[in-house]
């Protein structure tokens, strides 16, 4: 008999404060004061607004506030164990990656978007130049907004040297001192 007392008064205390939330949640100023304070746009009004529908890829809504500079065309050195043969007979291994920068003032911390890949100069662009598969779309898009991007090339290919190692050692190697790399640099 107990239990079941204390099921319906836990049923009523639930269907009580269920009501009580929808009715105080659905009070629609308060998310439009919530939305307007936080300058984002309402998820039920993102359909309406001018999204460019015209190229290969999307597009931020609102353009980015900062220049591009770039792309810097850099070599990291990488330290690859002399197992590896290749470049490390002549102690010359390094990946190459190019980079774009938004234009900030000077001194501004910026964070990084790395794209990695066998593809630069090998089939697709070099890493120079905006790829059409993502780097492209990511320098649109993202360095306006004040981020990084980096196209880097894994060992042997593209402008960085050494063999081709396709998730191996070399390449794993390659990849963390490009990343390292970018991640030290005062502005990141």
């Amino acid at each position: 008999m107990e239990q079941r007392v204390f099921a319906g008064i836990t049923a009523v205390v639930l269907l009580l404060s269920s009501g009580i939330l929808y009715f105080n949640g659905n009070d629609e100023k308060d998310v439009d004061d919530i939305m307007s304070g936080n300058g984002l746009v309402p998820v039920w009004e993102r359909g309406n607004q001018p999204f460019n529908t015209t190229g290969s890829y999307s597009y931020t809504l609102e353009k980015g506030e900062y220049g591009v500079t770039g792309p810097e065309s850099v070599f990291v050195d990488v330290d690859l164990p002399s197992s590896e043969f290749g470049c490390t007979i002549t102690n010359d291994c390094q990946v190459h990656l190019g980079l774009w920068m938004p234009n900030v003032p000077n001194g501004t911390k910026v964070p990084v978007i790395a794209d990695v890949g066998p593809y630069y100069d090998d089939g697709d662009v070099d890493a120079l130049t905006p790829a059409n598969r993502l780097g492209k779309f990511l320098i649109d898009n993202m360095v306006p907004h004040g981020y990084a991007v980096a196209q880097v090339s894994v060992f042997g290919t593209g402008m960085s040297n050494h063999c081709m190692d396709f998730m191996g050692l070399s390449e794993q190697m390659g990849i963390d001192a490009a990343v390292t790399w970018l991640g030290t640099q005062e502005w990141s």
